[in-house]
């Protein structure tokens, strides 16, 4: 009797190629979504798995920007997206996606705050207000 392949356990683990969440999916058969084989998102998953600093930067940032400096808010935005895309394609561990999206998150707010700040400064100059 031929048994059936082992299964993806672990609901953490996602195509590499595509974001699918991979888990009931057999190891040896392909992504659903995008045909990638699985086993080259489980082997990525293992060994370019590292922690990366991105993810608490963009977070320390997108705090910065909303407490103390909306101009940091594009920095922190930048800087999360580009923590999202690096775990999205396996480079870092995805347990960092929480910080790098709220990183991302605040520094849109802050570059938001920023602008507001901007057109509120401009409407006083303009008006003679300072």
């Amino acid at each position: 009797m031929v048994e059936p392949p082992p299964l993806v356990q672990d609901s953490g683990y996602t195509c590499v190629e595509c974001g699918y969440d991979l888990s009931g999916t057999a190891i040896g058969s392909v992504c659903p979504e995008c045909g990638r084989p699985i086993v080259e998102s489980l082997r990525s998953r293992e060994s370019g798995s590292k922690k990366s600093s991105l993810p608490v930067t963009a977070m320390i940032l997108g705090i910065l920007s909303l407490v103390l400096c909306a101009l940091i808010g594009p920095v922190a935005w930048y800087i999360g997206a580009k923590a999202r895309e690096e775990i999205k394609t396996g480079g870092f561990d995805a347990s960092a996606q929480g910080m790098a999206t709220a990183g991302w998150v605040m520094g849109i707010i802050g570059t938001v705050i920023c602008i507001f700040y901007g057109v509120f400064l401009l409407i006083s100059l303009a008006a003679g207000g300072f």
